[in-house]
């Protein structure tokens, strides 16, 4: 199955970054340390660990046709993060985060815009030869409506294929807002996000993986990353796992981090590796990543966790 490809379903935008020696008082005016762009999306960064990871990975999204997109787009494919059956958009403006990164603290902040570029629909998703993938990871996103949808067409396909030739389906549900309870049903993998959680009524990461298989049934596994406390998990038994974090010497840019983290545990798992080592992969290369700005330097950090 590890010759099959991991395709994430999601948002690709552009980040626009400041560091800061702190966060800007309002009406103030100061120089920041450095600056930069970078490709950014939840699904969009997923693959770029995905493939500092050396895995065949796809991006599946929908694409503006303005000049500044063209950044992206050449990002992913230096990358070699496949885009064949992305969407085009004539006319659409760029979705654009811009964003400050406070390096006392490693915090971020995040000012985002979408004006115009539609989301993904079911019937575009349904151009995708599903024979290509092992696992298929959905950014939860508005459009809830049409991700279940997709969804479905991927258990329908299942239904019809060898257990052993069957595609994992991962949802990541981050944003609270409500519409993301259609997005459990048929799903393999729940990536639970702490803001998610916490709206859903949570207050700590092993109440949200058990309250969360109480309140939902089916066979699924549940992972809830909770900031810097650390991990919890329930498998598909219902057994638990947990792991602790991994912080660096120096946070200095945690944008990302959850990306990374669902893209380690996605990697491990569909490696066949164990819900533990997943997790605690996950955790350490996260901990790696916000030692650092961006996410190039993980590719030396990786070789470094392979030994």
């Amino acid at each position: 199955m590890v010759d099959k490809r991991i395709m994430c379903v999601g948002l690709c935008n552009l980040d626009i970054i400041q560091v800061c020696e702190n966060f800007p008082l309002e009406d103030s005016d100061q120089r920041s340390m450095h600056s930069r762009w970078q490709r950014g999306g939840n699904a969009s960064n997923n693959c770029t660990v995905l493939a500092l990871l050396d895995a065949k990975c796809e991006l599946l999204s929908t694409f503006s046709d303005s000049e500044h997109f063209a950044f992206a787009i050449r990002d992913l494919h230096r990358r070699e993060i496949l885009t064949e059956n992305c969407v085009f958009h004539k006319g659409s403006e760029i979705p654009l985060s811009t964003v400050w990164l406070n390096a006392s603290s490693g915090s971020r902040t995040i000012v985002h815009s979408n004006p115009n570029l539609p989301e993904l629909t079911e019937e575009q998703f349904g151009y995708c030869n599903l024979e290509h993938y092992s696992w298929i990871h959905f950014e939860g996103r508005r459009s809830s409506g049409e991700i279940a949808k997709m969804i479905k067409r991927i258990k329908m396909w299942n239904e019809t294929r060898k257990v052993t030739e069957r595609i994992t389906i991962s949802i990541e549900l981050e944003k609270p807002r409500e519409s993301n309870l259609l997005l459990i049903p048929n799903v393999n993998v729940i990536f639970l996000g702490k803001d998610f959680a916490s709206f859903m009524g949570f207050n700590t990461a092993l109440e949200a993986v058990q309250g969360f298989k109480k309140r939902f049934s089916g066979s699924y596994t549940v992972i809830c990353p909770w900031g810097n406390i650390g991990v919890s998990a329930l498998d598909q038994s219902n057994q638990y796992f947990n792991c602790g974090v991994y912080p660096p010497a120096t946070i200095r840019d945690t944008l990302g981090a959850g990306d990374t983290f669902c893209a380690g545990c996605i990697f491990q798992l569909n490696q066949g590796n164990s819900l533990q080592k997943a997790i605690e992969y996950g955790s350490q290369l996260a901990g790696l990543k916000i030692g650092d700005f961006g996410f190039d330097h993980l590719k030396e950090k990786i070789d470094q966790l392979r030994e």
